[in-house]
């Protein structure tokens, strides 16, 4: 297929953004920090490539948060991945996860959509966590809900879910067997 002068397939970025299709700023700019290899010291990919790890807080608030947002708190920077939809996948460290975040696939970036009223509701109800109807109701038209791409959209987000849980629970059987061997360490000391 030949280029023409006005049309470019490797450059449908500015369409994008003309169209409301581009990541909001602060996606790509947590995308391209935790993909530099650069700072694979202090916020890097996980091994499984579906989440990524905030190594070093301190050094992240200190030396990386200045450098591509207005501040330097990381408290602030957490709140804004909540926001987003971000899970912490483990409770002993700072990693967080969304189902499309994924290392080498920056243009799932546009799927993901900032949440109004996180962490509350206005009226003062109970927390829950709002429905993808409910997400699209409030931040775009009603024209582009088929976005989310019906049900084959659906069963690829059942099917990284899996594969996030069934990762998880590898990960937990392997945490599960070295505790075990630690306790029959320990015991053994003990006795």
């Amino acid at each position: 297929m030949q280029e023409s002068g006005l049309r470019s397939a490797a450059s449908p970025q500015p369409l994008e953004a003309l169209q409301g299709n581009a990541p909001p700023p602060f996606l790509t700019k947590t995308y391209d920090m935790v993909d530099d290899p650069a700072t694979n010291g202090i916020i890097s990919w996980s091994a499984t490539n579906n989440s990524f790890v905030v190594w070093n807080p301190p050094e992240f608030s200190r030396d990386l948060l200045p450098r591509y947002f207005k501040h330097s708190n990381y408290s602030s920077f957490v709140r804004q991945l909540n926001t987003y939809g971000f899970k912490k996948v483990d409770p002993d460290r700072w990693e967080f996860a969304n189902e499309d975040f994924l290392r080498g696939q920056k243009s799932l970036l546009k799927n993901i959509h900032r949440r109004r009223n996180v962490g509350g509701t206005s009226s003062g109800s109970p927390r829950s966590s709002p429905s993808i109807s409910t997400v699209v109701a409030e931040q775009q038209p009603c024209v582009e809900v088929g976005q989310f791409g019906g049900v084959e959209g659906e069963v690829e987000r059942l099917r990284r879910d899996r594969n996030m849980l069934m990762v998880e629970l590898v990960r937990m059987r392997q945490q599960q067997i070295l505790t075990q061997r630690g306790m029959q360490q320990m015991m053994q000391r003990l006795q």
